[in-house]
């Protein structure tokens, strides 16, 4: 059984120039070793402080990186039965995402393609294709970052069109509220760049509030609504997060507990 961890989730979001590594540590940085989600146990190795592997140790399948320099350009998650998936990504010459390509074995005449365009000094344009035979469904996000370059907000429309039906949406991310921690990554070479789900955001910092609520025409509506607090070691670097996820109507639904261990903390 597959899960998707918010941490890893194939969500857009933002790109960014924020510094990925803490330069107070720059010769002994702080990486996480050790991980708890959902449940999940997971470990990560590395070569200095490049990402090789993530492994999850309770459902058996590991995701391998391949860099181009200091850019993560690929990742592969290959599972116990033998099936994967693949994610491609590019970069421009600022060292800011452009694309984002994934695709699966189980699936291969399906994929799922993000695109960065980025307008001025404030504002990328972000598209999210995700194509099936018979279905497509295009995520257009305007997005805002704040002046470290992490994400600010976003206004967004969808299009669905799914055989003869066509929905269409609008949304919008409002204003992301980060703390003074450390984000448990942000110290490993090109992590943050990548920018794949909500915590991977072009900041060095965790996300206490996020919410993205979209309402279709048809008056179906699809949201990411969720509140984190979190536990710090002496070093600010988080042991221990609680995520509450809740409905467009603000009642909760479910709660997520994730751990971290590092490698000299």
């Amino acid at each position: 059984m597959r899960k998707n961890y918010l941490l890893f989730a194939l969500c857009s979001v933002i790109s960014c120039g924020t510094a990925d590594q803490d330069t107070s540590e720059f010769d002994n940085p702080i990486l996480v070793t050790k991980m708890v989600q959902d449940g999940d146990n997971f470990t990560f190795s590395y070569n200095g402080a490049k990402i090789t592997e993530m492994k999850n140790t309770t459902e058996n399948w590991t995701r391998t990186f391949t860099y181009t320099g200091d850019l993560i350009t690929k990742y592969v998650d290959t599972f116990s039965d033998g099936t994967f998936d693949t994610v491609v990504l590019a970069y421009n010459s600022n060292q800011k995402i452009t694309k984002k390509t994934y695709t699966s074995s189980d699936f291969p005449n399906s994929s799922n393609t993000i695109t960065y365009i980025y307008i001025g000094t404030d504002q990328i344009k972000i598209t999210q294709t995700s194509a099936s035979p018979g279905n497509t469904k295009t995520y257009v996000r305007d997005a805002y970052t704040n002046s470290d370059g992490s994400l600010k907000n976003w206004t967004e429309t969808v299009t669905d069109v799914q055989g003869t039906t066509t929905r269409t949406g609008t949304g919008s991310l409002q204003n992301i509220v980060y703390d003074g921690g450390h984000y448990p990554f942000k110290n490993v070479t090109g992590f943050i760049k990548m920018l794949e789900s909500e915590d991977m955001n072009g900041s060095a910092r965790n996300v206490k509030e996020y919410k993205d609520i979209i309402t279709y025409s048809n008056g179906g509506e699809e949201s990411t609504i969720f509140k984190s607090t979190y536990e710090y070691n002496s070093k600010s670097y988080p042991t221990k997060a609680i995520r509450d996820y809740y409905h467009s109507n603000n009642q909760p639904y479910q709660s997520e507990i994730t751990t971290y261990e590092y490698n000299h903390l």
